[in-house]
């Protein structure tokens, strides 16, 4: 039986919902939509350390970031990741040619983690000086081609939340530049006598906010834009003086306006070029028509995008913690599960691509494989889901049937939200000790052993809508 090919796609910072399929009236997303519907949608995706580094270790090997040979709980830049297996290297020993398009964000750059090769960019704006970015291959593509100007130079931040449509061609930005370099892998730059795994990675919709004019054209003064504000927010008034990159408003809401624009542009690029990326890749008459491929989709984090007046990721919250995730087959069997709301995370990615192309699945892995979800012969992947970050916001979460718990670690302050009842998380329900007990007592179980962090019951604050002071001092 012919091996099927596997694209893993993944965005940086796309929330659950920045999605039509997932409920955006606004956003235009027509291709990933398709996608999913013709595909698996797993609408109940996590990722467990909602930042950069430790998600995409968690994508590399299918380990959570408590165990200890995944090591990072948060965002550390210079440590390197010397990991026992890793997707690349496995599907690699299974006869695949490995290929990373894009951001890996590991240290020390160019190291390849299994992928016989990579082209690597971690970011748009290039950092030449940096120990830790300074190899940007989409640098050299502009240097090489004759542009002179700095992505960097247009004046936005990569972690802020100004917004303006980039200034130069379409074809020059970081987007089409990364799928046209995908392109070129799947229909010319390929070992043709085995199956490939490309890990094609957008750095986008991670601030900076400057998609192509055209779509931001397209945003920038569409109604219904607003961002959601829970009853536990700050109620203090947005005042001038906020840095462009700070992670807590409150914001104005014609900054946010021009953010959302600036973020919904950024995705509906991507969409448009991942339409011709499978153009390419399946092209009508070419020996690629017919090839077996599966297509992953999904984002390392989210983005809190002004809700609750919180901006940037790290945090628990849907915005941040809640990510797209789809499974795509063409000229496989079509998956009998068309939309799962089993408890997913990024772990599950190393099994599931495993299985889906005949690698080992190594022991020890924290993820659980999808492809009995694909086949429909069970709903459930896990009763609940167990997420954290340290830092400044340190925080734990479980997720279990239609609740979500939250402990702030600095500040000892507890939430609880009916994700089935209040999918934005504006009702906080901490104060209903019959319904916080339980969702206590699982958290103490995940935490169970663990020598770094100390949970004291007799300290915990439930909340009960008063506003976290974690984020907002009284």
């Amino acid at each position: 039986m012919q091996k099927p090919n596997i694209l893993l796609i993944t965005t940086d910072q796309q929330r659950h919902d920045a999605l039509g399929i997932n409920g955006n009236k606004v956003l235009r997303t027509p291709n990933l939509d398709s996608w999913a519907s013709s595909g698996t949608n797993f609408t109940r995706a996590y990722t467990t350390c909602p930042s950069c580094i430790a998600a995409r270790r968690s994508i590399l090997t299918g380990l959570h970031p408590s165990n200890p040979l995944h090591g990072l709980r948060g965002y550390r830049d210079g440590l390197e990741f010397n990991p026992p297996w890793t997707l690349p290297a496995l599907m690699r020993d299974a006869g695949y040619q490995t290929q990373l398009i894009g951001k890996l964000h590991q240290y020390p750059q160019r190291k390849r983690f299994g992928f016989d090769n990579i082209i690597l960019s971690e970011q748009m704006d290039i950092r030449a000086d940096s120990k830790f970015f300074g190899v940007n291959d989409y640098g050299e593509f502009l240097q090489r081609n004759g542009h002179k100007f700095l992505p960097n130079s247009v004046g936005i931040g990569p972690n802020g939340r100004v917004a303006r449509p980039w200034p130069h061609d379409e074809d020059l930005h970081h987007s089409s530049w990364l799928t046209e370099e995908a392109v070129q892998f799947v229909t010319r730059k390929r070992d043709p006598s085995m199956p490939w795994f490309l890990h094609l990675s957008y750095w986008a919709p991670h601030p900076p906010l400057v998609p192509p004019q055209v779509y931001w054209d397209r945003y920038v003064n569409q109604p219904g834009m607003r961002s959601t504000i829970g009853q536990w927010a700050s109620t203090r008034e947005h005042a001038a003086g906020l840095a462009p990159d700070s992670s807590t408003g409150p914001f104005s809401e014609a900054e946010m306006r021009e953010s959302m624009a600036g973020y919904y542009g950024l995705i509906n690029h991507i969409d448009d070029r991942l339409l011709y990326l499978r153009e390419m890749l399946f092209q009508r008459g070419s020996p690629r028509e017919s090839a077996p491929t599966w297509i992953i989709f999904t984002s390392d984090h989210g983005e809190m995008l002004g809700d609750h007046h919180l901006f940037r990721k790290s945090l628990p919250y849907e915005g941040s913690a809640h990510v797209p995730f789809l499974i795509h087959g063409v000229n496989v069997d079509r998956p009998a599960c068309r939309s799962s709301d089993g408890l997913v995370s990024l772990e599950d990615l190393l099994p599931t691509i495993c299985e889906l192309g005949g690698a080992e699945i190594p022991d020890g892995v924290d993820g659980r494989s999808l492809v009995p979800v694909l086949r429909g012969s069970t709903p459930m992947v896990r009763e609940d889901l167990f997420g954290e970050h340290d830092g400044g916001f340190g925080n734990h979460f479980v997720v279990a049937g239609r609740f979500k718990y939250l402990w702030f670690t600095r500040t000892n302050e507890e939430q609880l939200f009916d994700l089935a009842a209040d999918p934005h998380e504006c009702n906080d329900l901490s104060g209903q000790a019959d319904l916080l007990k339980p969702m206590r007592a699982k958290l103490a179980e995940h935490l169970k052993g663990r020598a770094d962090v100390r949970l004291d019951p007799g300290a915990l604050k439930p909340l009960g809508n008063a506003v976290p002071t974690v984020f907002w001092k009284s």
